[in-house]
């Protein structure tokens, strides 16, 4: 039986592959019209027509899923399962696709619901979380790293700080950048290097606190913390797109930690891609977030 399934799951991730390639094929024509000019702003145009292109062929694909849940979790664990790289026949141009699922973590942000008695579910979800790496990595001032995250957080303290017009823009919400930025901040502040040895994007995800977590795409060290598994069986046995749940009660893992408001009930289409290609023998990229059919925060990496 799991043979069959795992046919099935080839068949149709050969599908998916087969008709990106067919939505995508147009983009080599935009580069061969350009190809005589080399030039930065050349380069820009075509990375613009690649992010277009990109987002329609990745709409189209969900499209096609309709509201068939399992199609829609094939095409999305194919567009996460590894990057995906198109080219043509002739010529030495190519792109190559990689996204990667923006929910897969405990929300950094969660930590903001401390006075919200509707939401201490999550805040307790992601406080445990933090305490544990804390103790894991042996931090030397866990308490100066969790003010500043939740300085940020919270609106009226960060309005209040000197760089009024970044923060009220950001309105008290962690990116993924801000959170490195503060990071590397608290590093200089409390002289401690073993922050950076944290793989923070392993265990929390960014932006927007009230989505919940896509259970089926979290990083094996999450789910062997949340549930409390052994790290190396979870890596031997967990494959991203399966069901979380189903996961943890054949596994031996803590089924009661499995708390319904944490988790996404269907597959979210919100993703971050990156897009690299070739043009006149060098290497751009730029990239991009796919938040349910829209494609947002175009950003051009330049020449690689």
């Amino acid at each position: 039986m799991d043979k069959m399934r795992k046919g099935v799951v080839l068949f149709i991730t050969l599908s998916v592959i087969a008709a990106m390639l067919a939505l995508v094929g147009v983009i080599f024509s935009y580069l061969e019209k350009s190809k005589g000019d080399a030039s930065y702003t050349a380069a820009l145009i075509q990375a613009d027509l690649l992010f277009r292109d990109t987002n329609d062929a990745i709409k189209v694909l969900l499209g096609k899923a309709g509201k068939d849940e399992e199609m829609r979790k094939t095409v999305l664990s194919t567009l996460y399962l590894a990057p995906m790289t198109l080219q043509p026949k002739e010529g030495d141009m190519f792109t190559t696709i990689d996204c990667q699922p923006l929910d897969n973590g405990v929300n950094i942000n969660w930590l903001g619901y401390e006075n919200n008695d509707s939401a201490q579910v999550r805040f307790s979800t992601v406080q445990s979380i933090f305490d544990d790496l804390v103790e894991q990595y042996a931090l030397q001032d866990a308490a100066l790293l969790l003010g500043m995250i939740q300085a940020e957080i919270d609106t009226e303290k960060s309005v209040a700080a000197e760089n009024q017009s970044r923060l009220e823009q950001k309105k008290g919400m962690i990116t993924r950048s801000l959170f490195r930025k503060i990071v590397r901040d608290y590093q200089f502040r409390a002289d401690d290097p073993a922050v950076e040895q944290i793989a923070w994007e392993k265990f929390f995800s960014f932006d927007r606190k009230e989505i919940p977590m896509d259970g089926n795409y979290l990083s094996a060290e999450l789910i062997a913390i949340l549930f409390g598994m052994e790290l190396a069986t979870v890596k031997e046995e967990w494959f991203e797109g399966d069901d979380l749940q189903d996961f943890v009660a054949e596994n031996g893992g803590d089924l009661s930690r499995y708390n319904k408001e944490l988790f996404s009930e269907k597959p979210t289409e919100r993703m971050q891609c990156r897009i690299s290609y070739g043009y006149q023998s060098n290497t751009y990229a730029f990239g991009f977030d796919y938040l349910e059919g829209k494609a947002e925060k175009f950003e051009f990496y330049g020449k690689q």
